[in-house]
Formats: structure tokens, sequence, C-alpha cells
């Protein structure tokens, strides 16, 4: 074992995956001893007395066709010793499983680690895996302080563990650091139950881990590695059973849904070679068996007699025929001289065992729900204080600056409510607009870095029938965030019937199991709250009535302040580190906040100004944007109940101002019969007519000004023409082009001022009223 491992100690430093997976766990390999076993070691050796000890004591083992399997292949590898500190054993943990099998254990496992604990230790710190007991090790605080031992999981507190415990003879106190989950803390109760009886003298104390947290995650969330001494400071005294009733629970009772164990003789180590163990005959599955077609278990058998040297019998077959199987029986009887009793016995134990493999096998195969990570109690309090704290969006928007987006304070802060909407009954929708290469994109990307992972669905490009085939509840309260509408063209329709209906569904016709066809409807449940990019606002009408527009900015200004930040990001001036717990923090923010239903007092005094286009969708957009306001403040507000005694919240004086203070550029543009990239052409071209003292221009002059391709010049011009914003005061003439000016210099300034004095009255009304009551829900 000494020399075997002496090796795999060798081949650690020079693999970068294992030495990557080490330092993804906190762990520093050059503190430890520990090795990489790649599984080569045997056909890189020329020592055949070294491949045939291997094989002796579990390293390798030979396969029926040619070569080995190899034990703990792809597996960082640690030494346990006996009470001489000589390495007899091995443990490995994979670098590359993390759910199937993860711990490798030699059979006959003896040994401890790090090593039997010195006779005069006082305190003595127990871990449930050897991966915890090195993350203490390496703590100078711990190491110099405690005595560390790993056991072999919740229940590997094996006879040679307990030797070595009462071995020591100056111990005065032992500690439990198992994992904060059920498991550990059952486990906790359980040994120190086990220990104090052999130990009645020695205190036991425990160890509070976080929630989920084992020694080794709580080292790789903190920066500071005095998080584990803290936390051992903290410690508390173990109260366990006395009981041997309760030390011992009935064990839980298998379900018909949950998968039963395999035969033990069954060993599906290589799933292309299985071999099953009779008490006479030793049985290879060749090829292993297919997962598909229950109605059949097809097998390619080489049987073999355990004890006389006779020649193998090969036999291809259905073992659900039964005239297949009753040939085998007596195929096998004959050759092997055994009874047909016995056979037909070792040849149903081997179908029984194959069914349990496959149904395990399927079982496995089956999609698992990701669990959703849970907030631990400090950083869901976290969350709740941050929306707890007044002045709620103005802290708010700061600190999505301080998330590494650059300006756009106004519509960075429409965005995250919009997201935050996804929650509701009813949620928002968005759209970005802005010339190429405006940062749209980018806005719609860093804003959504806010929001929860497993509560957005990126697209990219997504063809019409896509939708259709989401799970019924899968897109249900989801943002979906599509980079380019160009790229979701074809599936327009149904994301216009997501937004509007909040549900799509689809008649198909199939042909059920006799060829006889009849028709399904597949139906895809919402709300969804949509985001999407995009240049071209009239090309994308119908969809873009239902959101919220948010133009770009695109000035130099903004320009300028981007450069600046760029440079300072390449200087490494820019705290990268604060942004991600900023980040971070937002994301527990959304976790926290919960669907509640919100009653508008004041909705009966809001008027829209004439001005406005499609005033209807406007108003429910408005209206929507309010109760979304209020949402984000559900923990500022108190919880009512009607007269149903259903639930919810109102909104405030306050909700509205803020809503009608960050719409009123949106709502600017809703009373606009211009596209906001043509408006603000128009009003540059007032500010350069006015700053060069000139009443009328020409496409030339224009252009040049603000370097603008002639085509859109020419789309800005047409469009201004066509409303009667423009005038043409001369024809065509020395080869200038047409001279134009402006209708009208102040209809914008009228109309925000409309729009604006509309808005303050409201206002007004609603700060001079008394609330509705809400009645019972139709």
């Amino acid at each position: 074992m000494a020399k075997v491992f002496s090796y795999f100690k060798i081949a650690l430093p020079r693999t970068k995956k294992a030495i990557s997976y080490l330092q993804q766990r906190g762990i520093n390999y050059q503190a430890h001893e520990v090795g990489y076993n790649s599984g080569g070691l045997h056909q890189e050796s020329k020592n055949h007395h070294l491949v045939s000890s291997m094989v002796k004591y579990g390293l390798l083992k030979p396969n029926v066709a040619h070569g080995h399997s190899v034990w703990a292949k792809d597996c960082v590898i640690f030494p346990l010793r006996n009470q001489e500190h000589k390495v007899v054993s091995l443990y490995g943990r994979s670098i590359s499983n993390d759910s199937d099998q993860r711990h490798f254990y030699l059979s006959g496992r003896t040994g401890l680690y790090p090593c039997y604990p010195d006779g005069a230790v006082t305190r003595l710190i127990l871990t449930e895996s050897v991966i915890d007991a090195a993350s203490l090790l390496q703590q100078a605080e711990i190491f110099g302080e405690y005595g560390v031992l790993a056991l072999y999981g919740t229940n590997g507190l094996t006879q040679e563990h307990q030797q070595a415990i009462l071995a020591c003879s100056g111990l005065q106190e032992i500690i439990f650091m198992l994992d904060g989950d059920a498991a550990g803390r059952a486990a906790t109760v359980k040994h120190a139950g086990t220990l104090a009886g052999l130990l009645p003298q020695v205190k036991m104390t425990g160890v509070a881990l976080p929630d989920g947290e084992d020694v080794n995650s709580v080292l790789q969330s903190h920066d500071d590695s005095q998080v584990l001494a803290d936390l051992i400071a903290g410690r508390q005294p173990v109260t366990f059973y006395s009981s041997v009733e309760k030390e011992n629970p009935a064990p839980e009772t298998l379900t018909p849904s949950m998968p039963q164990a395999t035969d033990t003789r069954l060993n599906t180590s290589n799933p292309e070679l299985l071999t099953y163990d009779g008490d006479q005959l030793h049985i290879t599955v060749l090829g292993g068996i297919k997962l598909t077609g229950l109605d059949r278990l097809r097998v390619t058998l080489k049987v073999e007699h355990r004890h006389k040297p006779l020649l193998p019998v090969r036999h291809n077959l259905d073992l659900y025929n039964h005239s297949h199987s009753e040939q085998l029986i007596s195929k096998l009887s004959e050759a092997f001289d055994i009874s047909l009793q016995v056979v037909t016995g070792l040849i149903a134990g081997l179908t029984g065992a194959l069914e349990g493999y496959r149904a395990l096998r399927l079982e496995r195969l089956q999609p698992q729900p990701a669990a959703k990570p849970e907030l631990t109690a400090a950083e869901r309090q976290a969350a709740i204080n941050y929306l707890q704290q007044p002045e709620l969006l103005r802290r708010t928007s700061e600190d999505i600056g301080r998330s590494g987006i650059v300006g756009e304070t106004v519509n960075r802060l429409i965005a995250y409510l919009v997201y935050s909407s996804r929650k509701q009954a009813t949620p928002l929708h968005i759209m970005f607009l802005g010339s190429s290469g405006s940062g749209k994109t980018y806005l719609q990307e860093k804003v959504s870095e806010l929001i929860p992972t497993d509560d957005k669905i990126e697209i990219t490009q997504i063809t019409e029938n896509a939708f259709y085939y989401f799970r019924q509840e899968e897109l249900k309260h989801k943002l979906l965030l599509i980079e380019d509408l160009d790229g979701a063209e074809s599936s327009l329709y149904p994301l216009r019937e997501l937004q509007s209906k909040r549900r799509i569904s689809k008649t198909v016709t199939l042909k059920d199991s006799k060829g006889h066809l009849k028709t399904i409807t597949v139906t895809v449940e919402g709300p969804v709250s949509v985001s999407g990019c995009t240049t071209r606002e009239k090309l994308y009408e119908d969809n873009a009535n239902r959101c919220l527009l948010l133009y770009v900015d695109g000035s130099k200004e903004k320009d300028g302040h981007i450069m600046e930040y760029q440079t300072r990001l390449s200087a490494g001036l820019v705290d990268q580190s604060q942004q991600q717990v900023v980040k971070q923090l937002f994301r527990h923010v959304q976790q926290v906040l919960q669907p509640v239903r919100v009653v508008n007092p004041y909705a009966a005094y809001i008027r829209l100004p004439e001005q406005i286009f499609k005033p209807r969708r406007t108003m429910t957009l408005l209206l929507s944007f309010i109760e979304t306001v209020t949402f984000y403040h559900q923990y500022q507000r108190e919880v009512k109940r009607d007269s149903s005694g259903s639930a919810y919240i109102e909104t405030t004086p306050e909700d509205i101002r803020a809503a009608f203070g960050l719409l009123k550029e949106v709502l600017f543009s809703k009373g606009d019969e211009l596209a906001k990239a043509t408006r603000n052409f128009l009003e540059q071209l007032k500010a350069w007519l006015s700053s060069s003292g000139q009443e009328s221009f020409t496409p030339q002059q224009i252009r040049k000004a603000f370097r603008l391709p002639p085509r859109t010049l020419q789309r800005y011009i047409r469009e201004l023409y066509q409303y009667g914003y423009l005038r043409q005061v001369s024809g065509y003439k020395h080869r200038k082009g047409f001279e134009y000016a402006v209708a009208d210099g102040s209809e914008y300034d009228q109309l925000t001022g409309i729009i604006e004095e509309q808005l303050q009255h409201v206002l007004s009304q609603i700060g001079s009223t008394t609330p509705t009551t809400p009645v019972l829900r139709q």
C-alpha cells in the first residue's frame, strides 16, 4: 500500500484537473499527504509483481474479456494508517462524479485518517468525511489545539475508531463536527451516546454547522478560515438518547415508488459486462442489457462452472420467452450435470436481478428537478432587512449601479422592477430599443444577473413551435430573456399570447398504439415576464404595444462614462468582488419577495392625457407598474384582508408618485406619434439649427454635422416630412439636395408639458382624497 500510494503521490502535482479539484474544495494539497489515481499505474509499470499485488489487494480487478477494472479511477487518494503509522489502506474521492459514486474504500477497510490520535490528546474533533478532516488539519489554530479524526460517513464510527479513541488516556472532550443536515445531527446524537457509554467521564459536545453545510463547504464559502475556529469555539453539549429503542429506530419502509435494491449477487460495476454469481455457476451478461423495450429482456450469456474445469456455455436468448428459457435450463443442466430445479432457480434469480437493475437504471435516467437553493436564516434576514429600510427605490437604484451597470439610472431601475413582477399574477414586459451597439443587450444582461438563475430562461434563437414543447408549468412565473427579437421572429405570435392570455395551447393529431388518429391539446401555462431587445420598433409593433419601451441612451456623454469604466476595469481599479456581493444580495431579495395581491385604492383618480396613443393598453401598463412598485415594498406595507378573507396590500400615494416619476419618459413616448429614434433626431436637429443660427438645412449639411449613414438620414427625413414635422422650402438645386425647415419648433415641449400637467393634477387629486375600500372579489 505504501509503495502504490507513493506512485499516486508523485502523480498528483503533474495532474492539473486533480489540483484544480482540490483548489476548488479549498484544500492545500502541499499541506497534506494526498495522491491521484489516473488509472494507468498498472499499464505504465513494468513490474509484474506490483500488478499482481494490486490485484491481490483489490486495487485492480481482472476483466473477463481482457485488461483490468481500476479501483478509484480519477480519484484523489488519501492514506489510511494503522497504530504503527503505516499505510494499510486507501480512500478515494472522485473528482468527476458528484452524484452516483463519490467515495471509494478498499474491501476489508482498515486504518484511520489522518492517523491514530495521539494518546495524550485532550480534545478530539470527529468529522463526517476525510475531506472535512483535511479541511481542519490545514488550519494552524485548530491543528495546534485539537486532535482530528475522520469517520467514514454518518454510519462510519467503526470498532477501530472506538478502540483508537479508548486508547487516548488524556481525553477530556470529544467534539462532533458532522454535517448540518438531518443525517448529520442524528449521527451526532447516536455516536455521542455510543462513546458516552464507553467513556462516561469524557464530555460530548457538538458544533452546529449552517443548514445543509459541511466543514469543507463552510471553508469554501468564507474568505477567512477563522470561521471554522469560531464555529468550534461556539460548540454546545450534545443531548443524546439513553434508550436503545430511540438510538435504533425502525428501518424505513420502502414504498412502491422507491426503486428496490438489486440482488447482491449481480455485479454491475461494468454496465457492458454484468456478472452474476450462483452457488455453482458464474454467469456473465456480455454487452449488458438494453434499457428500452420493457416487454423483452434479451441477453447474451456466458456460463461457467465455478469449481469444475468445463468449457463455458454461451447462449443468446430472451429471458421473457418461455421456450428460450426452457432450452437454456436444459442445456446448462446437461452440460454441467446440475439438477433442473437448481438451474431453474438460478435463471429465475438472474432474471429478477436484471429486472431490478434495469428499473434502477431507468429511474436514474429520469430528469431530476434541480433542488432550488434555500437561503440560510442569516441570508434571508439580511434580504428582508434590505426591503424594510426607508428610501428603498433610491437605495435599489444606487446598488444596481454598484453591481457594475454604468449610467441608465432610470432604465435599470424600471427593468429590475419589471423583472420582479414575474412573481405576480399579471407580470409586466419590457422591450429595450436603440441603435446597434448602443448597449441595449448589455443592459438587459446586466440587470438580469440580479435575478436568480432558476427564475429566468435566456433565449438567443427559438422556433415557432418550441414554446409548445415546454412542460405545462415550466414557464410559470419565469423571466424570458430574448437577446434579439430577430432571433425569435417566427415565434412572436405564441409569445404575444403568453403576454396577453398568460397561457398558450395547440391542438395536434397523433396516432395511438393501434394506429388510430386522435387529437390532443398541448397547453403551456404562464404567466411570464418577457424582456427583449431590438433596433426595429415598428417591425415588432404588436409585441411592443404589450411592453414598456425603454430607449437606451446613445449620447456621447454616456459613451464617455462607459469608456471611463472600461479603462478602470482594465486597470484593476474596479472591485469586482464587491459587485458580486451586491448581485448576490439582489438574488436573495428576489427569493424573499412573495406573490401578494395588490389593491390600488386610488386607481379611480388616475387619468391618462388625451394625447396618449392606444390609451387602453397604456393604462393597463401604468396601473400594473404602480402595482409592481407596491409589490416591491411589500415588507413595508400592512397586510390587510377583504370581506372574503383574502390577503392584500395597498398602494400608497408615494408608490404612484414614484411610478409616475420613473415612467414619465415612457409616457412621453406613448404620446408621441414618432418613433423614439426619429424624435431624438428631430430634437437634435432643432438644437443644431438654433445653435448655428439657421432656419433651414440640406441633408448633406446634416449628414456631415451628425455623421449619420445616408440611408438612416433619408429614413428620418422621409418620416418627418410625411408626418408634417418638416416642410420643404426649396427644390433640388446645385446638387446639394432639397432644402428643409422645421415646421413647429415647440410642438414636443407642448406635448410633454400637457402630459406633465396631467400627471401633476392626478397626484394632487390623490393627495387630497380618501382611498376607497376594496370589496369582495368576484
